[in-house]
């Protein structure tokens, strides 16, 4: 039988039973920020692609800035829910102790999760 994130997470990081919850609330926030972040990744292409189309058709660079500012403030908003995400993992980890390491080891975990490259 295939290994499951948590078992290789468990495995990894020796998890105690008294610390399986808060592993798990840093697994969902980091699966979170993830998600967000290639959200924010496709804002920023779609703002390219905006700009690029704009410039095109000859509009002024302030013209340019006032039909894409929605989109700016979208990706200015995901990027304070990443930062808020963020927070909420820094307190779950110091309130239970809980050590860097560890909690980039979830992250590491989840990316190779999502296929991603694990830096």
């Amino acid at each position: 039988m295939a290994e499951t994130f948590w078992d290789k997470v468990k495995k990894g990081l020796r998890v105690g039973a008294e610390k399986t919850k808060e592993f798990a609330e840093i697994a969902n926030l980091k699966g979170s920020i993830l998600m967000l972040d290639s959200k924010k990744g496709g804002k920023f292409k779609d703002l390219g692609l905006k700009v690029y189309s704009l410039y095109k058709d000859g509009k002024s660079s302030e013209d340019i800035l006032k039909e894409v500012n929605n989109i700016i403030q979208e990706i200015k908003d995901i990027e304070n829910e990443i930062k808020q995400k963020e927070e909420e993992i820094e307190n779950i980890r110091k309130e239970s102790n809980i050590k860097e390491e560890e909690v980039k080891e979830i992250e590491n975990e989840l990316k190779k999760e999502e296929g991603e490259e694990v830096k």
